[in-house]
Parts: structure tokens; sequence; C-alpha cells
């Protein structure tokens, strides 16, 4: 006998009940038959008849409303176009603002506030890489003004920068800190700004940086009776961006954190196991932590990130992959810094937050000088930077490629080849000549680099005596020259001469012929006796003079008006040696006089701009 459970799972399944006559509804108030109740049938009638009576009301009202009104526009606006109702809109508008202005007055301080906050919107967008400012063909690099400062020291081994103070240090354990001297506005002749009234002749303006506070080697601290600082050569200094602090990096694996207003060691860290090449400090107070945020590079193949404040200064990670010395590194933005490798030839930008890193190689076999070290970079945030090589090459990069989207080659030229009397022993010329048949000039080693954020300015140092300067394309990406800083005519074998044409004519000229080629015949003479180990850029403007600096006219406008640019500012530091070695490069130019063998201080570049305004400036996002 069959039953539920013997059957098929096909005729298992129980029918279901026919619900063709359960309840449409659950309504409260409806039964399943869907009739109202006979409870609260009668109120329930009237509030729907009630609803329904205003809903038809309120159509009807809205429908002759609307009648009206459009029989009421189709009069008025008959013959009028969309530009003479929008000219309408903005002649109500202006007529409802003058109103406003005549009931309730003028707020000067709320417009004031309104041209700050918009300033500091100006520079977050400048910072970020949202404004992109085309100023380097409205600057007048030849006409810049120079002047030479030094202190009793050796080479100068870097240069930093928070106007109105400059920071130098050298290889004889020295941190200087200078005063630099504002030029004079267009119309005035004396040192503060201020046209002269009186009879007297005008004094004249001083050029020279002012020597403010000085330091060597160790000193005691006074609370703790403590020797802090440095034992070995200083190789790098930073400034903060609030200017409260001073970072400094030596040979003794020291970074020490100094007070800058009175140059005392706040604190030292030692945590590098090697020398420590380079320091850069964010330009923002980071949002992950309170204070400002340095990166320092070594020869220990690591980065390390610190955070600086005035509560205290802490370590925070090291950063791994490099596999050479860390030659130098510059920050890209807040949590991300860039850095290059030396012998590794690799540039890597840093991602802290999310512990990642891009590689690019460099090093390319195409190229006719090997490219076997990448020494300097600096940022063009947010998305590209610049690198310098010690086969002459500066190199445009994009994060999103690989591979450098533009180079110069020898961008400082060819050292001279040298004599055949100083190159070979031979006593006899024509010997000596077929032995260096097969000499090459030397392209100059690029031994500084530094851009100005949020422009297309980009300057370079290296041992022929200029300090040059390049503007980035509108596209970013192409590097064009500028000339030197500082006047003078190029060299023959300057940027301007294609390096494969001059490696053809040196190919095919007898060895007689090869100096007439690469010699300094035409350059004009060097402004910077030495070499340049470090760069260091900012722009003049009004707001970065002390008071008492700045003109009367500007002090009364500067509420009002928004900060009136005075062109660039250039520090560079200058040494007889190269700031990681002994050797001495600046002699190889084979120049005479009292400083063929260069000098040991820094030098400071005033570079007007050619008209008296700024460039348009032009966004990109």
């Amino acid at each position: 006998m069959s039953s539920f459970f013997t059957l098929p799972a096909s005729q298992r399944k129980r029918k279901r009940e026919d619900r063709a006559g359960a309840p449409a509804s659950k309504k409260r108030g409806v039964d399943a038959d869907g009739d109202v109740r006979k409870k609260s049938g009668k109120k329930t009638t009237e509030r729907d008849e009630s609803i329904s009576g205003s809903d038809l009301d309120e159509d009807a009202e809205s429908v002759a409303s609307a009648a009206s009104e459009e029989e009421s526009g189709s009069d008025s606006d008959e013959g009028e176009t969309a530009a003479d109702r929008r000219m309408k809109l903005a002649e109500r508008y202006l007529d409802n603002v003058r109103d406003e202005v005549d009931d309730y007055g003028f707020d000067a301080a709320e417009i004031d506030r309104d041209l700050i906050a918009e300033r500091l919107k100006e520079d977050v967008d400048e910072f970020k890489g949202r404004v992109y400012r085309q100023i380097a063909s409205d600057l007048a690099f030849p006409a810049a003004s120079h002047a030479f400062f030094r202190a009793d020291t050796q080479t100068t081994t870097s240069i930093a920068v928070h106007s109105p103070y400059v920071y130098t240090v050298s290889k004889d354990k020295t941190l200087i800190k200078w005063e630099l001297a504002t030029p004079a506005a267009e119309g005035t002749s004396t040192a503060n700004g201020a046209e002269s009234t009186s009879k007297r002749p005008p004094r004249p303006q001083r050029k020279k940086p002012k020597q403010v506070r000085f330091t060597r080697g160790l000193q005691k601290i006074a609370e703790s009776a403590e020797e802090q600082g440095h034992t070995k050569n200083i190789l790098s200094v930073a400034v903060s961006p609030s200017g409260k602090f001073v970072a400094t990096g030596g040979e003794d694996n020291k970074l020490i954190i100094w007070d800058a207003a009175t140059l005392t060691p706040v604190q030292t860290f030692s945590q590098h196991r090697d020398s420590v090449s380079g320091l850069a400090f964010a330009r923002h107070i980071s949002t992950m932590s309170s204070g400002e945020q340095l990166f320092s590079g070594s020869f220990d193949r690591t980065i390390k990130t610190w955070s600086i404040s005035p509560a205290g200064h802490a370590y925070v990670e090291t950063l791994f992959g490099h596999q050479d010395n860390v030659a130098s590194l510059a920050a890209m933005t807040i949590d991300q810094c860039i850095s290059v490798g030396a012998r590794d030839r690799t540039a890597r930008l840093w991602k802290v937050v999310e512990e990642s890193q891009l590689i690019f190689r460099g090093g390319s076999a195409k190229n006719s000088y090997q490219e076997n070290n990448i020494d300097c970079i600096a940022p063009l945030p947010p998305s590209h930077f610049v690198t310098g090589s010690d086969n002459g090459s500066i190199s445009l990069w994009s994060i999103h490629k690989k591979k450098p989207v533009y180079t110069v080659h020898q961008a400082h030229g060819f050292d001279p080849i040298p004599p055949s009397e100083e190159h070979s022993p031979e006593a006899d010329r024509q010997t000596a000549e077929s032995n260096a048949r097969y000499l090459r000039p030397t392209p100059r080693w690029i031994t500084a680099l530094t851009t100005v954020p949020g422009t297309d300015i980009v300057l370079s140092g290296s041992w022929d005596g200029w300090v040059r300067a390049w503007k980035i394309s509108d596209d970013k990406r192409t590097i064009q020259p500028l000339g030197p800083v500082g006047g003078g005519t190029l060299s023959t074998d300057g940027p301007d001469t294609p390096s494969k044409q001059l490696e053809q004519n040196l190919a095919s000229a007898d060895p007689s012929h090869r100096q007439s080629l690469t010699g300094p015949q035409e350059e004009a003479e060097p402004l910077v006796k030495g070499v340049v180990n470090d760069i260091a850029v900012f722009e003049r403007r009004v707001e970065t003079a002390k008071p008492s600096q700045v003109p009367s006219e500007s002090k009364s406008n500067s509420n009002t008006t928004s900060p009136e640019a005075r062109g660039l500012c250039i520090a560079v530091a200058v040494g007889k040696e190269h700031r990681f070695g002994r050797w001495k490069c600046y002699g190889n130019n084979y120049h005479k006089g009292p400083t063929s063998e260069g000098r040991n201080g820094a030098m400071v570049f005033e570079v007007p701009f050619s008209s008296d305004k700024l460039g348009k400036a032009e966004e990109t996002v």
C-alpha cells in the first residue's frame, strides 16, 4: 500500500490550497470580502470625501494660477530673448546688493577675511599641484644681480632658505645663519625700501647677507650639561616650513635638530648607521601627526621619517629599497618623498601611508655617455620630477611612466681635453697626441638640482661656474634651456649645441683642432668660482620681508591687495670640492686668476621679472 513516504519525489509535493477566495488586503477595517467594516464606515467615508474635495479645489486653483501666469508672461516676454532675461536678472541682483549695502553698511574686515581665505586656498592648490604657473618666460635671468658671501670655513656642502634667513653648513662642522638683504623696489633708493625725502645722498643698499648666528662643533647644553653637535663633516641642512627648526646631517651618522632662533641643539638622533646625505621637510604639516614631517636619506641605503614639533621630536619609521647610497631626496607631497640611489641608477617614489614604492630605472645604454650615477633629484608635484646624473644629463620623469619623458644630454657642456703635456708623460708631442687620439671630452657632472614648486622653473648646477635655468613646457613633456643665471654667453659646448653634432665634429677633427672645439675661448667669465654643491630658491614677495623693510604703501594695502611678486631669490652653496669627496673639480676649467682653484662660501642671485605684472597663471589639474 502506497503512502506519502513511499511515493516518488515528483508526486510527493503537497498541493497548495486555492487562495482565490483569500482576503486581498489585511488593512485595518477591511474584511475578507473587501467591504469596509460597519463600525467605522461612516467616519471613513466622510474623511475620504473631505480629502478628495480639498485635492480637487487645490488642483483647480493651481491650474487657474498657472494659466493666468502664462497669459501675463506671454504678454510681458513677447519679443524678449534669453540674453535680455539674463540681463534683467543681473540688474535685479545688483539692485539687491546695493540695497543691502545701503541698509547694513560696508564690512571691510569681512572682505579682508575673504581675501585671506582665497590666498590660502591658492597656496593649498599650488602645493597639491592643482595650480601650475608659467612664469619662466617672464623672469629676466640674464639681468640677475649677484653677491658672494662667506665666512672662514671650508667647502660649503649644503644650503637652506626660510626667508629672510639662509642657513649654510660646511665640512668643518660649521652651521651659520645669515639674514638676506631685501632688494629695493623700483623708485626706491634706501635700504628699507622707502623713498628718501631728505637732501642727503642715500646710503648704498646692502647686497650681501649679514651673519646672525654661528656655531661649530660640540656645544654644552646648560640644562643637562650634555655636549651635542657634529664631530665630522656636515653634509646636509634643511629648515622646517614654520621656520622654528633646522635639521642637519653629517658623516658622524647624526641627525641633529636645532632651534632656528638661537642655533642651539635640541635633540640628536643616531638611528642611521652611516652618513646622513640628504634632508627634506614636507611643505605642510601631515594630517597623520601633529608635527612637521622630515625625511632623511643616508649612505646606509635607507630613508627614515621623523615628526618634528615643539612638543617633542620622534622617529616614525624606516623605508628600505635602495641598493646603494641615497645621494639625494626631496619631499613630493605630504607622506610622499622621492629619492635617488646613486650607483643603483634608480629613482623611487615612496608612499609612506600606503607602504609602497614606485621604481624608475635610468642608465640607458643608448646614450653615448653611459649614466653611472644618478645623484640629484627635485620634485614637480603632483606627478613629475627631474633628476641629474654624472654624465651631465637632466631627465624629466612622470610617475605614470617608468622611463624618462625627456632628457637633456650634457646640460652643462664638456670639460676641455687637457693639453698633451699634462695628460701624457711622453716628451715627443706627436707621440703624446697619437696616444690621446681616442680621448673624449668629459661631460660636467650635475652636482645640484632644484625646482620652484607650482611653476615651470628648474635650476641646475655643476662645476662649470654657472647656475643654469630651464623651463618645463606647458604639457610637461620637454625641457627648454633659458640660459645661465646672471648673464654671459653660452659656450660652444653648452646645451644650445646638440651633443650629437659636437661629438661628430670631435670625431672628425684632428687632435690639434679638438682643443679649439672644446676649449672655453667663447665662454664668458663664470660667476660661481667653485663647485655648486646645493641650490635653494624661493619667490620674492613683499610679505616675505621684515615689517621694517616693507614699503609704507605696501603696508597700507597689505590687507586689501594680493602680495606683490618681486622675482626669485636663488642661494647657492659653493666650494672648492664636491660635498661627498675630496677631489677638486673647478680647476679642470683651466681658468686663470686668483680664483682659478675656486672659493668656499655661498652666492645669492636676485632674479627680477621682465615686466611689472606677473605672468598669467594657468591652472592644470
